[in-house]
């Protein structure tokens, strides 16, 4: 039993292959006057160079003018394999309803072609003998789209002869439309009754801007075709003809925006959308006043254009007057497939509390048409709540003492007690001294490199800030600061500021001045000193590393 089960498995493989194998006949026309050639392919990838096929049963009905033999390479079952092909040039021997037998190849059967061959007086009572060897399809994915909705326009070439390099498709001009092409034409091969055709294939999106009749016009396809040399001549050149052919017109009606879409919206009709909001830092921790805190906004779309989407950063009609929104560009991305567009906005904007309190910004809507489903969709993101913190609260002391309050006794202070405060005053006078020296000592350092410029090659953030500074621009301080922060830390200005004190309080004066913290004009050399002691204190560190002393036994 198992022996049988494996003999037909056996056999299941082997016509499985077989089918794979099979041999491919095609021809170049099925209908020709008697005196005319055709071209018979014959297709295999299970031969050899030195095998050929039998072309014996050929003989009674055809005369058999020459054949060639090519090897190719293809992709099959997602394989690449050898393919030998065989192109055969036949003249009928006789008019009338012929058939080409099939053929036989290491046991392999192509299949039976019919033909038509037509006397010289058939021929002129026949107008379906004139095959045009190129012809071109046309077609939309939609004939009845909506307004600024995505139409694909698919144009494909079929020509059954070979072609010269000089091939030229016109270019596609809608009035009232917006037409973008999707990538370079691509070339394949596909067998049409029985004829082996060379496919030219070219998509184009199409954005209707107004609402009625639509007409894509015809193209205008120009190629150079090779003309068979004559067989009675053997030293005969080949010559080309010029041809050329249009494609059909196509009439759309387009609809204008339906009436269930919200009138307050923009029209957004497309296949697929996405949208998704990003916070830095995170909106459910407190926040301080003047502090920015900044909304990041992405919508992904298919079938519409980055122009096509709106813009959502914003705070909403029932905003709090405390609020401020200061808004980036937005990011436009629009990338063209052979399905359509893609488009992509992100819009960032940075939102700052004046005053202290709790807040709740707006949810954001976003309605838009899916063409595929013709309905209406919308997508909804929650509002979010803030609170914020005043920094006055940080300004304040502790609790004071009431007015009325009587004073406490002081206690009477022994010898030893006063020569320990003289001792603790000594010291502390020394380090205060110690302190301003070394405070001098890096102020003439500094000083000593005086406001001349650091580096001014181009795209250095110091020397942008060395010029925003000197002449008291804060917003372009600001993001010179900002790009010379990630230079000297991974962390940015934030983790910068934490480690020196005197750049954090020069910050908060330039927060305060671009957010509307403080009234007075902001001015720029407080921020240029602390960054000045920053570099030298920068400079200092690898100094006192490289005084300490190794260890005398290495670790191990």
């Amino acid at each position: 039993m198992t022996f049988r089960r494996y003999l037909l498995l056996v056999l299941l493989g082997l016509s499985w292959t077989n089918m794979g194998w099979a041999l491919e006949a095609s021809v170049d026309r099925t209908r020709l006057l008697l005196g005319d050639s055709l071209e018979l392919t014959l297709e295999t990838v299970a031969s050899s160079r030195a095998n050929r096929p039998d072309l014996s049963p050929l003989e009674s009905h055809f005369e058999v003018r020459a054949s060639r033999q090519l090897s190719l390479i293809s992709q099959l079952d997602g394989r690449t394999r050898p393919v030998t092909r065989w192109i055969i040039s036949l003249r009928p021997r006789e008019a009338g309803y012929l058939e080409i037998p099939p053929l036989n190849l290491n046991g392999e059967q192509s299949e039976a072609i019919s033909l038509m061959v037509l006397t010289p007086e058939q021929a002129a009572e026949d107008a379906g003998l004139e095959l045009a060897p190129i012809f071109i399809d046309s077609e939309v994915d939609n004939e009845t789209p909506y307004v600024q909705a995505q139409v694909l326009l698919t144009l494909r070439v079929f020509h059954s002869v070979s072609l010269y390099d000089d091939s030229i498709l016109s270019g596609l001009d809608i009035p009232d439309a917006r037409v973008e092409r999707l990538g370079e034409p691509h070339n394949y091969e596909q067998v049409i009754g029985g004829i082996r055709h060379g496919v030219i294939e070219a998509r184009y999106a199409i954005y209707p801007q107004r609402s009625g009749n639509l007409e894509i016009p015809a193209q205008l396809f120009s190629a150079t075709i090779l003309v068979p040399r004559d067989p009675g001549e053997r030293f005969s050149a080949r010559s080309g003809q010029l041809m050329q052919v249009r494609s059909p017109s196509i009439q759309l009606a387009v609809q204008p925006i339906p009436a269930a879409f919200p009138a307050d919206a923009q029209w957004l009709p497309a296949r697929q959308l996405s949208l998704q909001q990003h916070w830095q830092p995170d909106p459910e921790q407190d926040l301080l006043t003047g502090e920015p805190l900044t909304r990041t906004i992405h919508i992904q779309a298919s079938g519409v254009l980055a122009s096509q989407l709106p813009g959502l950063n914003h705070l909403g009609a029932n905003a709090d007057p405390a609020l401020r929104l200061y808004a980036d560009q937005p990011q436009l991305t629009t990338e063209l497939t052979a399905s359509g567009a893609q488009a992509e906005r992100e819009d960032s904007a940075a939102i700052v509390a004046q005053q202290g309190g709790e807040y709740l910004l707006d949810g954001l809507t976003l309605p838009w048409w899916d063409i595929d489903n013709d309905r209406l969709e919308i997508i909804r993101l929650e509002p979010q709540a803030l609170r914020v913190k005043s920094t006055d609260s940080f300004l304040t002391g502790g609790p004071q003492a009431a007015p009325g309050d009587p004073a406490e006794p002081v206690a009477l202070i022994w010898p030893w007690q006063l020569f320990s405060a003289v001792l603790a005053l000594a010291l502390a006078s020394s380090i205060w001294l110690l302190v301003r020296t070394r405070r001098r000592l890096l102020e003439f350092v500094l000083d000593s490199g005086g406001d001349g410029p650091v580096d001014l090659a181009d795209n250095n953030p110091l020397a942008d800030l060395q010029a925003a500074c000197r002449h008291n621009h804060p917003a372009e301080a600001r993001k010179a600061l900002e790009a010379w922060a990630k230079q000297q830390d991974s962390d940015g200005l934030l983790h910068l500021s934490q480690e020196h004190p005197e750049l954090a309080v020069a910050l908060e004066h330039l927060n305060a001045s671009l957010f509307g913290q403080n009234p007075d004009s902001w001015r720029g050399k407080q921020l240029w000193r602390a960054v000045r002691r920053v570099i030298q204190e920068q400079r200092l560190e690898p100094e006192a590393k490289a005084s300490e002393l190794p260890d005398i036994y290495p670790k191990t």
